[in-house]
């Protein structure tokens, strides 16, 4: 029954003028089924606004995530903004480095060429580099002929201090090879 329908049952009942416990028992009935539909009604109301609060709620930590990874975005661009002003000052910086270098070279460059060996003097110093690398070579070889012919180091030896002598063709070895490192 609807409500209007209802509350004319009970009119009907309450116009009686002589109310049996019967009839007050069908207007409890009445008023109980009537309270238990709405109560069901408002149980079926509540589910649903429960569900519209959980997908408010659901939707309200979307737009929470999504401000703080806003947020998040905002300090990292904050961050490579400083970061990309610091190159951007160090860029400068090595441009007027590079700028300065330039001129530095084009003022001392031409003392450097000027006191650079010129190709015409090049062969000759090779060949005087050569001409000593051959002449040590030389000194060598008479070195170890003169070393045998001594027998250094044996009882037959004619010169007895040795030291002397294995000092002066160890520095003339090493002289060799020192000269032989040298590269022009």
């Amino acid at each position: 029954m609807s409500t209007s329908s209802s509350h004319d049952f009970i009119s009907t009942i309450l116009t009686k003028p002589n109310k049996t416990s019967n009839d007050l028992h069908e207007i409890i009935n009445k008023w109980r089924d009537d309270l238990m539909k709405n109560e069901e009604y408002l149980l079926q109301y509540a589910y649903q606004l429960s569900q519209k609060q959980e997908s408010l709620n659901k939707t309200t930590e979307s737009f929470i995530e999504a401000q703080n990874l806003l947020g998040n975005i905002e300090d990292n661009l904050e961050q490579f903004q400083l970061s990309t002003e610091a190159l951007h000052k160090y860029n400068n910086e090595l441009e007027n480095n590079i700028e300065q270098l330039n001129n530095d070279s084009k003022t001392r460059l031409p003392n450097i060429l000027s006191n650079m060996k010129t190709e015409q003097d090049r062969p000759m110093v090779n060949d005087l580099m050569e001409s000593v690398d051959n002449q040590l070579n030389e000194l060598v070889e008479t070195t170890k002929q003169l070393y045998g012919s001594l027998q250094i180091g044996t009882d037959s030896s004619i010169v007895k201090t040795i030291d002397d002598l294995q000092t002066c063709f160890r520095d003339i070895d090493s002289i060799q090879e020192t000269m032989k490192q040298i590269k022009l």
